[in-house]
């Protein structure tokens, strides 16, 4: 992957992550996203066991960073002075509003130049409206623009995703509820049925599981199979699993009072892991 720091056109956060998603980001990556809004907000849109989130706000909390060009810099460069992965930003439009064009042209040219001998990539959402185009030329000349080809769907497979009802596959615009402690919970979807399943399908169940922060690596690794039985038959498999895990969690959020024994538990779960040996504890009785 180039290191590099370039313009997304984005017209919301959807479009922005639409767009990410696009991108060839090997797992072994740090993921930063630095947007105006909370992490509460981009659980069902990000999988923020993955990546983290960075809320520009002036209020003050865990996770949050004040809109001051300083505070973003000093994050950056520290960030990209070790190791390797992708920042992306939102809000440039906004913080333009409150420190000036001249004044966020010039962080991100600074920016640019560091992250050029770095290891990291930085990505911009750039909305085509908020700026002029003396502005937009100036935008990318430091973070030029990426071009994004559609993707071509084959007819036929088309089809075969449209056999299956829109109820099965979890829209991104719902809000998933929240615990306590601000993960996500878990949430049974609708068994994909064998008829009309393809990677495709099963790739957009990856995402949703991993939106609710579970681990989907043993799975991820059938997508380079061809062998469509094998990958529905590991399918089904990850899906009792989160099953499992889903009735666990229902019953320690309501029953597991201790603090240390709730989140080593709740971690578990979400590893897809000792299922069998949490299931004996609990229910058990």
């Amino acid at each position: 992957m180039e290191q590099s720091i370039q313009s997304i056109h984005a017209t919301n956060t959807d479009t922005f992550i639409e767009r990410i998603d696009l991108l060839s980001i090997p797992d072994s990556h740090q993921q930063i996203f630095i947007s105006r809004y909370p992490a509460t907000r981009l659980v069902d849109r990000l999988d923020i066991s993955k990546i983290r989130c960075f809320w520009l706000t002036l209020s003050q909390g865990t996770g949050s960073l004040e809109p001051s060009l300083e505070k973003l810099n000093h994050l950056i460069e520290s960030t990209i002075s070790d190791g390797e992965g992708s920042i992306f930003i939102e809000g440039i439009e906004w913080l333009t509003s409150l420190h000036g064009f001249d004044a966020v042209h010039s962080m991100i040219r600074s920016v640019a130049e560091k992250v050029s001998m770095s290891m990291w990539s930085i990505y911009l959402s750039i909305s085509k409206e908020s700026f002029d185009q003396r502005e937009h030329s100036r935008l990318y000349r430091e973070a030029p623009l990426m071009e994004f080809q559609e993707r071509s769907i084959d007819s036929n497979e088309e089809q075969l995703t449209m056999d299956i009802p829109d109820s099965t596959l979890l829209s991104s615009n719902i809000e998933m509820d929240l615990n306590d402690d601000g993960t996500p919970k878990l949430v049974l979807l609708t068994r994909l049925p064998r008829t009309g399943f393809t990677k495709q399908i099963l790739q957009r169940r990856i995402l949703q599981w991993r939106r609710m922060g579970l681990d989907t690596s043993e799975i991820e690794s059938t997508l380079y199979s061809e062998n469509m039985d094998s990958m529905y038959e590991k399918y089904v498999s990850v899906e009792e699993s989160v099953r499992r895990a889903t009735e666990l969690e229902r019953f320690i959020m309501e029953n597991v009072r201790n603090t240390q024994e709730k989140t080593i538990a709740l971690f578990r779960l979400r590893q897809l892991t000792g299922l069998s040996e949490l299931e004996r504890t609990y229910f058990s009785n």
